[in-house]
């Protein structure tokens, strides 16, 4: 069989061999080896069992494996950002652990989650808009601190309508919902809703929380071959968590793996429906949530029902925020001279998702070469920073073409529409811009291009 996790081949086969008959369900791995330090770790899970492999620089390989009825639990290093390790919790204690790095701790986190649904994927929670009608059509899709700093519960306002009821049987574990106040976040604005817990039975917890978090990541990839490298950014843009019932704050590492392996009273969690308000602030100059080819922004709330010597209730919402988006465009113009040459206006005038923009070009050709075509195109351009490498991927929104024999010398009018999905925005390390390109196909030669830049 074929592992789906990218491993060298001197790991691959004691891993296939391990596996037998038995088929991959999921996998993931670790750039670091058990006791943190640089090398090489593989958790991968089938139905009835989770392999371990483990090597350092030059070190022996050793694979681990354990039966899944084994596994009780899984603790995690406490905080939301940075590096740690994830412990496999048995009835007896500890039975193994795996360190992660800052970039492989979104992975690991849900571990607990893939080993407690039988190692298959699990499904990502969508959050509700309150009162947005039936259930439904009330699901939307989005697209590091040592200290986490604190919000509030707030009280619900008063028009907010009432939650409509659970639909379905209760599972065992439990179950969160997430209402929101509106579909979309917009920046500099708060974000408002409520977290809705059904707990079915009595049950000790540490804790019940929420966590507010948005990230800014990106990668740039240079050179080729043995001296390819890749170069990356990360930006925190919030971190936020509110306490709901029990401990606020996660117990650590150790805290973790001795409080497991303790008879350590918590607090009951009695068996019922619990509403829990709340509102988190959203920066004046947060990005767009987006996921593209070098860059990913995203915004997302996590529910934690932390419950010792046990797998955790956990639900993550991604969250789409949504910068504000500039309502008009000044004139501008661009001008690419040579033996052949384009000059193009752009027109002042009110822009949005779904309008138009609205130009001129003329095209000049003293030499009189052959020109094919004018292409007028408008272009999202997504720009990348990492560690002073820049990359910048472009896309086509809309275009038109004009055969070239039809251009004359005098002034030609062109209206572009805007995508439904226009939102420039710029970050710390990345950003997406709109451009109109006004280019001519010339044969026998360069072609020539002005820009002009939307927003």
């Amino acid at each position: 069989m074929a592992l789906k996790t990218t491993v060298p081949i001197d790991i691959r086969k004691p891993f296939e061999e391990a596996l037998g008959r038995e088929n991959e369900v999921w996998s993931t791995s670790s750039s670091r080896n058990r006791a943190g330090d640089p090398g090489e770790t593989w958790v991968v899970a089938t139905k009835t069992r989770v392999l371990v492999g483990d090597r350092g620089f030059g070190g022996p390989i050793s694979i681990r494996e354990i039966p899944l009825k084994d596994i009780k639990g899984c603790e995690m290093e406490g905080g939301s950002f940075g590096a740690g390790r994830v412990v496999l919790v048995g009835k007896a204690g500890a039975l193994d652990h795996v360190c992660y790095s800052s970039l492989e701790r979104d992975d690991f986190a849900r571990l607990g989650d893939r080993i407690r649904a039988g190692a298959a994927e699990v499904p990502q929670a969508q959050p509700l808009v309150a009162g947005g009608g039936s259930k439904k059509t009330q699901k939307f899709a989005p697209p590091p601190a040592d200290e986490i700093p604190m919000a509030q519960p707030v009280e619900p306002p008063r028009e907010r309508p009432p939650l409509p009821p659970y639909k379905g049987r209760v599972p065992a574990g439990g179950a969160f919902d997430l209402f929101l106040d509106a579909p979309y976040a917009f920046a500099g604005t708060p974000l408002r809703g409520v977290l809705r817990l059904h707990w079915p039975k009595d049950r000790p917890v540490r804790g019940v929380r929420l966590y507010w978090t948005g990230r800014e990541r990106t990668r740039v990839t240079v050179g080729s071959g043995k001296h390819q490298r890749t170069y990356r950014e990360d930006r925190s843009w919030a971190s936020y968590r509110i306490g709901l019932f029990g401990a606020v704050e996660p117990l650590g590492f150790f805290a973790s793996v001795g409080d497991a392996m303790s008879s350590a009273q918590h607090p009951v969690l009695k068996a019922g429906t619990y509403e829990y308000p709340f509102e988190f602030e959203i920066p004046a100059n947060a990005p767009a949530a987006y996921s593209g080819r070098n860059a990913t922004v995203s915004w997302a709330l996590d529910a934690v029902v932390d419950i010792p010597r046990a797998f955790d209730l956990t639900a993550q919402y991604p969250i789409r925020v949504i910068p504000r988006v500039p309502d008009k465009v000044t004139s501008r113009e661009a001008r690419s001279d040579g033996s052949v040459f384009v000059r193009a206006w752009l027109n002042a005038g009110p822009i949005g998702p779904g309008g138009t923009v609205t130009g001129t070009f003329r095209v000049g050709n003293p030499s009189q070469k052959t020109i094919r075509w004018v292409n007028v195109q408008l272009v999202r351009e997504e720009h990348a920073v990492a560690k002073g490498h820049s990359r910048r991927a472009e896309v086509v929104e809309s275009a038109i073409r004009f055969a070239g024999k039809d251009v004359g010398e005098g002034e030609v009018p062109f209206e572009l529409k805007l995508p439904g999905s226009f939102c420039p925005w710029r970050g710390q390390y990345c950003g997406v811009s709109y451009t109109v390109v006004v280019s001519l196909d010339v044969a026998w030669a360069f072609d020539v291009a002005a820009r002009l830049t939307i927003a």
